[in-house]
Formats: structure tokens, sequence, C-alpha cells
């Protein structure tokens, strides 16, 4: 029964501990309605505010680096690859490595370019 209880606080630690995806960090962003021609034309605070709805309308794993390019125009950061489409977003609180805002970054297989992960640098948590 001991063995049990520990295995059983272990993996609640575990699951309290891995990381949130993107699509459940950007509500807190805001709600803004997405479309390619509202984000060319907006600023990186409402591009935060519309990534709920993009990814409501584009669901991760369904996308392709050529396809994000084409809805979200050409990268505005640099994350590790060129590979890697990044874009800045959010107010210019955040302080990282990468620059004054937050990054919305696309890991990108570089064999397919199929998108293997996306990720907010720094996350929002």
């Amino acid at each position: 029964m001991r063995y049990l209880a520990t295995l059983l606080l272990l993996l609640s630690l575990a699951s309290a501990c891995t990381r949130t995806s993107v699509e459940e960090q950007v509500p807190v962003l805001g709600s803004r309605e997405f479309t390619p021609e509202k984000w060319a034309a907006t600023t990186t605070v409402e591009r935060g505010q519309m990534l709920g709805s993009f990814f409501e309308q584009h669901p991760p794993g369904s996308l392709t680096a050529p396809e994000v390019k084409k809805l979200l125009g050409k990268p505005t950061g640099y994350y590790e690859y060129d590979e890697n489409l990044a874009y800045f977003i959010g107010p210019p609180t955040v302080d990282s490595k990468y620059g004054k805002e937050r990054m919305l970054v696309f890991i990108t297989d570089k064999r397919n370019g199929g998108i293997d992960e996306i990720e907010l640098v720094p996350p929002l948590r």
C-alpha cells in the first residue's frame, strides 16, 4: 500500500510539472479574431490577442512551415535554427535572450517542413 501511495504521489507531481501547451496558454492574451489580413496590419500586442482564434482555425498538428508563412507572413524573430519560424507577440515587457517580446515559435522538422511543436518563449506560466 505504501508503494502504491508513493507511486501516485510521484505521478501527480510529474503531471503538475509538465509544460502547458501553447493553445492552453494563449487565452489570457485576449480574444481578437484572427485573419491573415488582420495579423499583417496589427501590433505585436494585437497579434498575441489573436492566437486563440488562430489555433481554433488552424490546429497545431495540421500545419506545415509553408502554411504558417502563408498565414502569418515572414518571421519576425529568430529561434535557434533558420527552419524554426518565430514571430514576436505581446507587449514589450518580457525580457529574454531573444528580445523584449514573447516569441511564438514553430519548431519545424528539417526533413519534411512539418511543424513538430509550437512554443511560447518564454512561456506564459
